[in-house]
């Protein structure tokens, strides 16, 4: 997974692999990524590997400078896109809940 804001502005997310999970169906992955830039058009481009499927993208929603209120979890978001900017094909979408969290 990497955050993409720009081609000068593309860095990979860090995963914690050892908290992988499976619920409901579903796999939950957690991970974190720095917003080193201030633009309100970000991507997130994941790739599962096992899937055959390829990269989608997942539009976020954040502001160019997250304010205290982007602290709590959005909704779930589905990818649209796929990463040669086909759309994805319905029920085959990732999706992905996220937050902002300040460094210390």
């Amino acid at each position: 997974a990497s955050l993409y804001a720009n081609n000068r502005d593309n860095h990979f997310a860090t995963l914690d692999y050892d908290k992988i999970a499976k619920r409901d169906g579903y796999i939950f992955v957690l991970g974190k990524a720095s917003l080193l830039s201030q633009t309100s058009n970000r991507d997130l481009l994941v790739s599962v590997e096992s899937d055959g499927g390829g990269s989608q993208f997942i539009k976020l929603n954040l502001r160019a400078n997250p304010r205290k209120e982007d602290e709590v979890w959005s909704g779930w978001v589905t990818a649209t896109e796929q990463a040669d900017l086909s759309p994805v094909p319905d029920g085959q979408g990732i999706a992905v809940r996220y937050r902002v969290q300040r460094e210390e």
